[in-house]
This record gives structure tokens, C-alpha cells and sequence, in this order.
């Protein structure tokens, strides 16, 4: 592990991969309403993985029933709470049986079982902690419609912009986690689908090494590939990156709105000193909305150094924590080879 700044970095080479024939790789998918495609997604990602979990979110159909089979558990919400808190559902039950590798992907077709050696091999080659499986990469294949792209790549542009992500594409859920990130890929909080921008957001931070790999996306002639209003889809995701931005710079969002409630503050005694002394006139509304602003901008400006320096404590006990681990999952490695 070295340290540099404020970006911690954990080596692949922590990676503790049992061999590519044992290693146990466990697949999971949320899904919601998907009894037209669930059966055949199932079948294919086995031929892939040790065991599947699929989590039911809540469906309306027999989505559960179709699902279940030898090598895949299904666990169920009774009512729908979003594709955060199914993964995080199916992660928890993933860890019960110590995987190597975890995989995640859509119930709705738009992702090719097939391809998930391609997320694999990265890890399994100590080359990356977390592979993407993305439509932006080269030689991808993707059946993006105009609309759908346009979002996407708003979306992707202000991830870049706002919280500096490197990922071209942050909403890809066809993914692959090697252990080292397990604690970090369960450490966030979006219920919906602003979990793949953060679970990102907190690897990049910490400075795992994230891949990218071309694959195939698929959107004609399935159904159902859009669970929730595009708009509030999209809404959903923004404020999620807004959440991140200020949650990793807080000295900086509260610091700017510190700042100009005190400005405002400056603004109001400038003109409270004006009317005294043209006219005589002392302003009370102008004198309480003043000291309004000025103990506001003084609370908020308090609060984002709270915030930062909670923010650091939580980081440098994140890191400890990790690189303890790791130190002790390598010496059990090596003590059951010797």
C-alpha cells in the first residue's frame, strides 16, 4: 500500500485468488418482474459461476419461482426497494460463502452471460480489483437508442466533471469484484440506482484498480429494460453524484455557501448603513435578517470543517481496517499452502 496526498492505493497484487480452477465465483442479479427472461439468464451465467444468487425485488410475477433452481438461491423483498438495496441484499448472502470473485448483472437480457470470463480474467490475472464491463470501450457492441445515450452520456460527463471519475462508463451494471473490495462495494448507501456511481466513487477513491472491457449491450427486442421513469431514473443518479461531491468535499460545498450567506450579510448591513444615514432610519427586519445570515453563514461554514475532518478520521480508519485485513488474509493464504 503506499500513501500519497489524500489516495490511498491497495497493490492488485493483494489479490488472493485460490486458482482459476477452484476460485469460487458467485454471480449476482436483481431482479424485478422478470419471468420472460430470468429462466434463460440463469441458465446461461451458470455455466460461468459457482452459485447465483438472484434477488426478487419485490415482483408482481412468478419471477421467484422461475428463477429457482439447483445452483441459484433466491431471496425476495416483499415489496420493491430498489436495485441498491437488492444488490446489497444479494452481496451480504454472496459473503457467507467466502467467493473469490463476485459478479453482478441485469435480469433483463441487455447482458451476454457469455461474457463474463471477459470480466474475470483481469482479476484472476491480478491486473484489477473491479472489471466493467463497458459499452463504451473499444470494439464494444451496444444498442444504445438516441435518448438512452444522450442521458447516459450527461450523466457520465458530470460524474467525470463533478467527483473527476476516470470510468467512461460509471452505469454499466455488468461487473466483476475481486475480494479486496468486497467491504467497499457494501459501504454504500443509494437504494437505487445511483449504487453503481458510488460503489465507483468510493473504489476510486481509495485507489483500487478499476478496468474497463468491451462487451456487448443489448436493448432490441427485450422488454422491460427500464423499471422506473427515465427522467426520475436520471434524477436519481445526479443526486447521488451531488450526495458524493459533498460528502468527499464538504470544505468546498459548505465553504461556497458559508461564504455567501456571509456576502448576503455584508450585502444587508451595507444597505441597513445606507437608509441610517440618509434618513435616520435604523432597519430592524434588515438588522435581524443580518444577524440571520450571519450566524447561518458562521453554522454552515463550522459544519464543513466538522464534516472534513469527520470525512478524514473515517478514511484513514477505512484504510487501517483493509490493509489489516489483507495482511492477515495473505498469512492465512500462505499458512494453508505451507
Amino acid at each position: 500500500m503506499t500513501y500519497s496526498g489524500t489516495h490511498y492505493n491497495f497493490s492488485p497484487n493483494n489479490a488472493i485468488i485460490r486458482d482459476k480452477e477452484n476460485s469460487v465465483v458467485m454471480a449476482i442479479i436483481p431482479a424485478y418482474n422478470e419471468s420472460h427472461n430470468i429462466q434463460k439468464i440463469t441458465t446461461e451465467t451458470s455455466k460461468f459461476v459457482t452459485m447465483i444468487i438472484v434477488v426478487d425485488d419485490g415482483s408482481h410475477d412468478n419471477t421467484a419461482e422461475l428463477a429457482t433452481s439447483k445452483n441459484v438461491k433466491v431471496l425476495r423483498n416483499r415489496r420493491n426497494m430498489g436495485k441498491g438495496t437488492a444488490l446489497k441484499k444479494g452481496l451480504i448472502e454472496c459473503l457467507k460463502y467466502n467467493p473469490d470473485i463476485i459478479v453482478t448483472l441485469d435480469a433483463d437480457g441487455q447482458h451476454d452471460p457469455a461474457e463474463i470470463p471477459k470480466l474475470l480474467k483481469p482479476i484472476e490475472d491480478g491486473e484489477a480489483d473491479i472489471v466493467i464491463g463497458s459499452r463504451y470501450a473499444e470494439n464494444s457492441l451496444n444498442e444504445v437508442s438516441v435518448s438512452r445515450g444522450i442521458g447516459l452520456s450527461v450523466i457520465n460527463f458530470i460524474n467525470r466533471s463533478l467527483i473527476k471519475s476516470t470510468i467512461n462508463d460509471s452505469q454499466s451494471g455488468f461487473r466483476a469484484y475481486s475480494k479486496n473490495v468486497f467491504s467497499i462495494i457494501l459501504g454504500y448507501n443509494s437504494t437505487g440506482y445511483g449504487v453503481e456511481t458510488e460503489q465507483l466513487a468510493i473504489a476510486e477513491l481509495y485507489g483500487f484498480q478499476i478496468v474497463e472491457v468491451p462487451v456487448t449491450i443489448r436493448y432490441r427486442g427485450l422488454k422491460n429494460t427500464s423499471k422506473k421513469n427515465s427522467i426520475l431514473h436520471g434524477a436519481n443518479i445526479v443526486l447521488t453524484i451531488f450526495r458524493i461531491l459533498v460528502e468527499r468535499r464538504p470544505l468546498l460545498c459548505f465553504g461556497i455557501a458559508g461564504i455567501i450567506l456571509i456576502g448576503a450579510a455584508v450585502i444587508t448591513t451595507s444597505q441597513m448603513l445606507f437608509l441610517f444615514n440618509q434618513a435616520g432610519y435604523f432597519s430592524i427586519p434588515l438588522a435581524l435578517l443580518t444577524l440571520g445570515f450571519v450566524l447561518l453563514g458562521t453554522l454552515v461554514l463550522l459544519t464543513s470543517f466538522v464534516f472534513h475532518t469527520l470525512k478524514k478520521f473515517e478514511k484513514d480508519s477505512y484504510v487501517t481496517t483493509s490493509y489489516l485485513a489483507l495482511i492477515s488474509q495473505r498469512n492465512t493464504n500462505m499458512m494453508t499452502r505451507d
